[in-house]
């Protein structure tokens, strides 16, 4: 049969050659696919007995100081597979911690400088006032937008221009 003709054939797939050449191809696949199988499977049977070393002698045979070494040797090859520390971590750059530290918040430490009728006699303005107050009292009062502050309750503390209530 001539090239074409076998080629027009393949295409459609019924020649009886092809049949052949696709079972022999599959064949010959399978059995790489085993000797590569065969062959990391001996690569790790020597690996395995390489690193068996005095592990393969009986435990009740060796002496401490053997089981010691062994112990020093295995932990070494745990180490030698995974990476170190500093390739783990991140190496940052001077730009990156600037931009890191710049979107963290910035930590303020405060400590009670009396109640909030205070703060609002010493400091004229209102978000001077917000920076000045303990995690507590912030929780404990709430700054409106047109001046106004309110405890939990909603009574009414500062109307914006004098102290109206102090609390007892």
């Amino acid at each position: 049969m001539n090239r074409a003709a076998k080629n027009v054939l393949r295409k459609l797939g019924t020649d009886i050659d092809l049949d052949e050449e696709r079972q022999q191809l599959t064949a010959e696949e399978a059995e790489e696919a085993q000797q590569r199988q065969l062959a990391n499977e001996a690569q790790r049977t020597a690996e395995r007995n390489r690193e068996a070393g005095i592990s393969s002698i009986p435990e009740e045979m060796r002496s401490e100081s053997e089981k010691r070494h062994d112990q020093y040797r295995r932990r070494q090859a745990m180490d030698g597979r995974s990476p170190s520390a500093a390739e783990r971590l991140p190496i940052m750059t001077a730009a990156q911690r600037k931009a890191r530290d710049k979107d963290r918040p910035k930590y303020h430490a405060t400590e009670f400088e009396g109640p909030i009728e205070k703060l609002i006699e010493k400091y004229p303005d209102m978000a001077e006032v917000q920076r000045h107050l303990t995690l507590g009292q912030s929780m404990k009062y709430e700054f409106t937008d047109d001046g106004r502050v309110l405890d939990r309750e909603g009574t009414l503390i500062f109307d914006g221009e004098r102290i109206v209530s102090s609390k007892k």
